[in-house]
């Protein structure tokens, strides 16, 4: 039988894990399972990459995260001397899978507003939080930075089965209890509490390997990224670990047979690895950000066509330009304006011949947010300079005409290439 691991990090969680994305999927075609998630702490930097090298292997991608989480993300609380040395460990966390498209969304919303407004050393979701965007989310209780574990440890049973009766009124039957792997500490009474609460929830249990580094032998390289994030060394007797070399991307083989030799836990074991089987089955996330030719797609409302949507903004751009040179006391003729209006319609009819409406939507779309946030924006240079439609869209600020720059060097029909605008932006109030 095979094995999903559905509790996986890679190197985007920063000084905490050394897995690569491409060393994850080969691993997984070596190992001839089916699918793998992705669930980095706090982020999900990696999941174009891991989704199109994936994809681009025949592994099915689970785009997933592991959020940080506290009862109200808007509150920054004190943290005590040893939490504030280490807040990656203060802070407990939970694991959302994303279904479909929808559920993905949806964890980028989490991930979005955790950043902006719960930010408090990391990035912080909470209860509202998820509640507010749960359709489509498998939630996983975690492995040992979990807070249900956490709770179950050092608060006791009755608080963690609270817990569990808390994320249920939210995510429902869609919430799994995540077994902890054989060698971590405390991993028997805890599984045997799972379990317990499984009989008592009807919620079901599932199999985690929380997947920090590849190969055992990299245990050392993820011991030395964790004393580099919490400025320790070595040496140091005090300082935090992951725990024992057990948290490498297993095989279905040793994963199925991690409990063999204790049969209390083995009897539901078994039905727990099959679980990340069905799981895998119920998540499938399926978008493209590039047409069959390689160019970027810009989605547009459904009732808007990409070239009509370019035309009609470079009309009212146009519009605007000649005001702007009225009140410069340069007006432009209605013999020059004739003009420049056939040069807009002659530049569309290229742009929309060789496919490139999208991007002159996504170009104009990031220059006009930095202008309207105050971050300065070069005038603009290079060939892109020489179109008209980049002049009334607001890209450039050089009119092309009155300096006769011909249009040809940023796009020719007869010399396919991809158009590039060279683009500056002032340091100054850059993100």
């Amino acid at each position: 039988m095979s094995f999903v691991h559905l509790h996986v990090h890679s190197h985007y969680s920063l000084l905490q894990a050394s897995c690569t994305v491409p060393a994850l999927v080969d691993k997984c075609i070596e190992f001839n399972m089916p699918a793998m998630a992705l669930t980095d702490y706090g982020n999900m930097f990696g999941a174009l990459e891991f989704y199109f090298e994936a994809v681009k292997k025949n592994i099915k991608p689970i785009l997933a995260c592991e959020f940080y989480y506290v009862e109200d993300c808007t509150k920054k609380e004190r943290l005590n001397g040893q939490e504030f040395r280490n807040p990656m460990k203060a802070y407990k966390t939970l694991v959302l899978l994303a279904k479909n498209l929808e559920a993905y969304k949806n964890l980028c919303r989490i991930n979005t507003i955790a950043c902006q407004k719960g930010f408090y050393f990391v990035p912080r979701a909470d209860y509202a939080l998820f509640e507010k965007n749960r359709v489509g989310l498998v939630a996983l209780t975690g492995g040992g930075r979990g807070r249900l574990p956490w709770l179950f440890h050092n608060k006791g049973r009755s608080l963690a089965l609270k817990e569990i009766k808390n994320l249920q009124k939210i995510f429902g039957n869609d919430l799994y209890l995540e077994l902890h792997p054989e060698g971590i500490s405390g991993c028997e009474k805890y599984n045997m509490f799972l379990a317990e609460a499984a009989k008592d929830t009807g919620l079901c249990l599932v199999a985690g390997g929380d997947v920090h580094y590849v190969e055992k032998k990299d245990s050392l390289v993820q011991d030395i990224l964790f004393c580099i994030g919490t400025n320790k060394t070595l040496y140091d007797k005090e300082r935090s670990r992951l725990g024992p070399p057990e948290f490498y991307l297993k095989s279905p083989k040793e994963m199925r047979n991690l409990f063999k030799d204790h049969p209390s836990i083995s009897s539901f074991y078994k039905e727990a690895c099959d679980k990340t089987l069905e799981i895998a089955e119920q998540c499938s996330v399926k978008f493209k950000i590039k047409d069959e030719k390689g160019r970027p797609i810009y989605h547009l409302p459904q009732v808007v066509k990409k070239e009509e949507s370019l035309k009609s903004l470079t009309q009212k751009g146009l519009e605007l330009r000649f005001r702007e040179a009225s009140l410069r006391g340069e007006g432009i003729s209605t013999e020059k304006q004739e003009e420049y209006v056939n040069r807009i319609n002659y530049e569309l009819e290229i742009i929309e011949k060789m496919g490139f409406n999208g991007y002159f939507h996504i170009v104009r779309d990031f220059i006009s947010w930095a202008k309207k946030n105050g971050i300065p924006v070069g005038p603009g240079r290079g060939s892109g300079a020489s179109s008209l439609v980049s002049y009334c869209l607001g890209i450039t600020d050089l009119d092309p005409m009155p300096l006769n720059l011909i249009f040809e060097r940023f796009l020719n029909p007869e010399r396919i290439s991809m158009p590039d605008f060279d683009i500056d932006f002032c340091q100054e109030n850059r993100h």
